[in-house]
This record gives structure tokens, C-alpha cells and sequence, in this order.
């Protein structure tokens, strides 16, 4: 009989907890391209429900209201913060950002203004990101669970 390590035993524990869909945590199975390279399908996530003050940069899963399916993105306006694009730059405020995570170029949209206790998140990889603020508006941040670490596959195990 083959005996669990500790490694494996934290990461099944982790999934069991995570896939209860509690309150206060999720597991995630990454099912489109929309953050890669940070995130490929078939690699497993785990979140804790947003507590603390949203932060640039910041990986959360929430759920896309008109899909019926949670979604994982990456915060890239803040509250009460005005987001656009033009010329394929990200503007916050005015200013272009320095998106790093951008792996292409964002397509143009109007300037929106950020609600207070909302997100404007994006898909790194912007040319196949669907379900994001471009389409659905800027997101309640008290339904948004931050991503915290990646526990599949072993050889990417660790913070996101």
C-alpha cells in the first residue's frame, strides 16, 4: 500500500475544501486561454473570498451574472478609478499603465468609470478574453474570491 507524502495530502485537503464551494473559498479548474501565459487550462486554483482592499494586479474568480459560470481575471482598475483603452495602451485616470501582464495588445474602449467598491478586470491574454469588463461592467468586489495559490500541476505549484 502506497502511503499519501504530506505534499499530497495538503493538496487533496486543499481541493476537498475548495470544491464544497463554501462561503469563504473555492477551488477552480482554469477552462480557457484568457489568462495565459499566468494561467493554462487544466491547472487548479485556490481563492479566498476578497477581504482585503483591492489591489492592481490582483487574480480573482467571480461569477459572469449572464453566463451562469465563474471566470477568472486580473484587476486592473481600482474603485472609483476611470479605465479605457486606445491605441492598444490601458489608460487609468488618464495615464497609461504599465500592464505588465498584457500579452498583447487591448483592443480601444470608451473611458468607465470604476464603481466605489467595484473592479475593472481584464484576461491577460486579451485577444481571447471574454466575460470582462469590456462586456459586462465593472465588478462588485465583495463577490470576488482572490486567487491565492496554484496547487496543480506539481511542476507550477505555488503563488499565483
Amino acid at each position: 500500500m502506497k502511503v499519501l507524502s504530506f505534499r499530497n495530502i495538503i493538496l487533496l485537503t486543499t481541493y476537498l475544501i475548495g470544491r464544497k464551494k463554501s462561503a469563504k473559498y473555492r477551488a477552480y479548474e482554469i477552462k480557457e486561454e484568457s489568462m495565459s501565459p499566468s494561467l493554462y487550462p487544466g491547472e487548479y486554483i485556490f481563492a479566498k473570498l476578497a477581504k482585503n482592499n483591492p489591489q492592481r494586479g490582483d487574480v480573482v474568480i467571480f461569477k459572469n451574472i449572464e453566463k451562469k459560470f465563474e471566470v477568472v481575471k486580473r484587476v486592473l482598475g481600482l474603485p472609483n478609478e476611470k479605465v479605457s483603452a486606445k491605441d492598444g495602451a490601458l489608460y487609468v485616470n488618464g495615464q497609461v499603465i504599465d500592464d505588465t501582464w498584457a500579452q498583447d495588445l487591448t483592443s480601444d474602449f470608451s473611458e468607465i468609470t470604476v464603481g466605489p467598491n467595484q473592479v475593472f478586470v481584464l484576461g491577460d491574454n486579451r485577444s481571447v478574453s471574454t466575460s470582462d469588463s469590456r462586456i459586462l461592467g465593472s465588478i462588485d468586489w465583495d463577490e470576488c474570491y482572490e486567487v491565492i495559490y496554484r496547487y496543480w500541476p506539481f511542476d507550477r505549484i505555488g503563488q499565483i
